[in-house]
């Protein structure tokens, strides 16, 4: 006999079981990465930080399953609050209720539930199922699993909305198509994307105070205190807090972990190990110092930038919105690296584009002026094309090409 607290779950958590259920629904990029492996015998994976849009994207693919097939093929079941049942529960609370067994298991939030890969390993190699699983944190879904799983499962992240998928949110996708005739718009909705950090759950809100309470407690410290205290050998998860703060304050810093240990009065091993589970948490992002050779680059200097800046976080001055641009760019390039030569001179981005790389420094003010580092890396690198990303500027002057801001992250 089934645990009545399974069944129950099974019934809230599938309610198309009963009624046609429409979700409200926004076009995200990964999904139509994605879309193409649904009906391969792989797993589909979805990890990322939280409330970027895992489940809805989850429901998206129920709604799609739906469209083919009957409402008792598909089985859906969230973790968040239940890590302490198996899935043979679950499985068995299905065929009770409905008398057969599932076509489509959809599981989310897996790493709650221990040792789930070899668990999930066994229903996959039945090949009864066609699976979808999805966590909070990229680690999660491969700390133990790169073995057990190799060759059955494809990962997909869902990051932060873009700059483009939040005009497309608010109803302004057009403006994209002509960036320059709907610029005063643009500079606009850019400060109101900004200050929701790129959560969907934040679009519409401009009350700072709450946006800097959901940001500290729905994301940071959910996942700082609640999740990687379950995963990593965390003696005091506060000094992640401190960690976090530092780079708010400093996004793009270059960590030397020795003083930066001696100062938060931790080891130089555990601070790189706290830096490690930060990255995988999706917390953080680090970039290299480029180099043709990867072990070079892999060994020198690395900055570490903030992956949940919104301006509530940061005083808002000239140099702090510029940090706060920097940022934004950083991670919608989703580039590894930067460029800082022995004189520190710097280039804040450097994109590989086969054998070319493109360097691109953000100036983020009226009349932006190039430094040092971006003829130095051209000269180096033989560079066809260099970026400046503007406050207002367009236009190219010989082999450098200016770009507002707001134009930059609709993909330039």
């Amino acid at each position: 006999m089934v645990n009545e607290k399974v069944k129950r779950a099974l019934r809230e958590f599938n309610p198309f079981w009963k009624t046609p259920v429409e979700i409200e629904y926004k076009d995200r990029e990964v999904y139509g990465k994605l879309r193409k492996f649904i009906k391969e015998p792989q797993i589909v994976s979805l990890c990322g930080l939280r409330r970027v849009g895992k489940t809805t994207i989850l429901q998206k693919i129920i709604q799609d399953l739906l469209k083919e097939n009957p409402t008792d093929s598909i089985l859906y079941f969230s973790f968040d609050d239940f890590g302490d049942i198996e899935l043979y529960e679950i499985l068995d609370g299905f065929k009770e209720i409905h008398q057969k067994e599932p076509r489509f298991l959809i599981f989310d939030e897996i790493q709650k539930l221990p040792n789930w890969a070899e668990k999930v390993k066994i229903f996959y190699d039945t090949k009864k199922y066609k699976i979808f699983i999805s966590g909070s944190e990229s680690l999660f879904l491969r700390k133990g699993s790169r073995e057990s799983l190799a060759g059955r499962i494809y990962e997909f992240e869902v990051k932060k909305l873009s700059f483009l998928e939040y005009l497309n949110f608010v109803g302004k996708g057009e403006m994209t198509k002509k960036p320059q005739l709907y610029d005063i718009e643009l500079k606009i909705e850019l400060s109101r994307y900004l200050l929701t950090g790129g959560f969907p759950e934040l679009i519409g809100n401009n009350d700072k105070a709450m946006i800097r309470q959901y940001l500290k407690t729905a994301i940071i410290e959910k996942i700082v205190f609640k999740d990687m205290t379950k995963i990593y050998p965390i003696e005091n998860p506060a000094q992640l807090i401190a960690i976090l703060d530092i780079l708010v304050d400093n996004p793009g810093m270059i960590v030397d972990f020795s003083s930066l240990s001696q100062e938060l009065g931790i080891s130089r091993q555990t601070l790189s190990k706290y830096f490690e589970y930060l990255e995988m948490a999706h917390l953080v992002v680090k970039l290299y110092n480029f180099s043709r050779n990867r072990i070079t680059s892999e060994k020198s200097l690395k900055k570490f930038y903030p992956t949940f800046l919104s301006p509530v976080l940061i005083e808002e001055s000239e140099e702090r919105i510029g940090k706060l641009i920097e940022t934004t760019c950083v991670l919608a390039t989703d580039t590894k690296f930067f460029w800082r030569d022995k004189y520190k001179d710097e280039v804040d981005i450097i994109l590989q584009q086969g054998k070319e790389v493109v360097p691109i420094e953000i100036k983020y003010r009226n009349k932006p002026s190039q430094n040092k580092g971006l003829p130095k890396f051209c000269k180096k690198y033989k560079c066809k094309e260099a970026i400046i990303v503007t406050k207002d500027k367009r236009g190219k002057n010989e082999d450098i090409r200016f770009i507002p801001v707001y134009e930059f992250l609709l993909g330039f």
